[in-house]
């Protein structure tokens, strides 16, 4: 018989959702004026992400890499870094991957799903900026941390 204190505390957020928030609460500063508003997040399914990247489309209908993250999970150190790729930067998109990539066993898991791997986002509107938010400050919270970068739009 186990104890409680030997059980993980799982967030009830699934990684893609979480995810997802972030890109959406990144939106502003990720969208290049002849976009079409269309982001997808890649990953590859597993107990433990290694990577994710997030693409933007663009107006000739091909993807552009925004940014990836990777994650090595040596048995002395976990390294991570977050990259962005042609002329994309984003602060706040940065520090939400940081603190979702570094407690990513802390979600309720999504990768047995039909489609795993592989997280669409349109263009937000005011209701999913201010569900965005809503996920991301509980999240944080849960965590024991404080989520202060919240855009303008999100906040209502």
């Amino acid at each position: 018989m186990s104890s409680i204190a030997d059980e993980k505390n799982v967030i009830n957020v699934e990684l893609d959702r979480i995810l997802a928030s972030a890109v959406v609460l990144s939106w502003d500063d990720l969208l290049h004026p002849k976009q079409r508003g269309l982001s997808h997040i890649e990953y590859a399914p597993g107990a433990l992400l290694q990577y994710l990247k997030v693409w933007q489309l663009t107006g000739k209908g091909e993807w552009s890499l925004v940014c990836e993250y990777q994650m090595s999970h040596s048995p002395a150190v976990v390294t991570s870094r977050t990259t962005f790729s042609n002329g994309y930067h984003s602060a706040g998109l940065a520090e939400m991957l940081d603190v979702i990539m570094q407690h990513q066993s802390s979600f309720a898991s999504s990768s047995l799903r039909p489609g795993a791997g592989l997280i669409q986002v349109t263009l937000p509107t005011e209701r999913e900026n201010i569900a965005a938010s809503a996920c991301m400050r509980h999240v944080y919270a849960s965590l024991g941390l404080m989520f202060a970068e919240i855009p303008a739009a999100a906040m209502a």
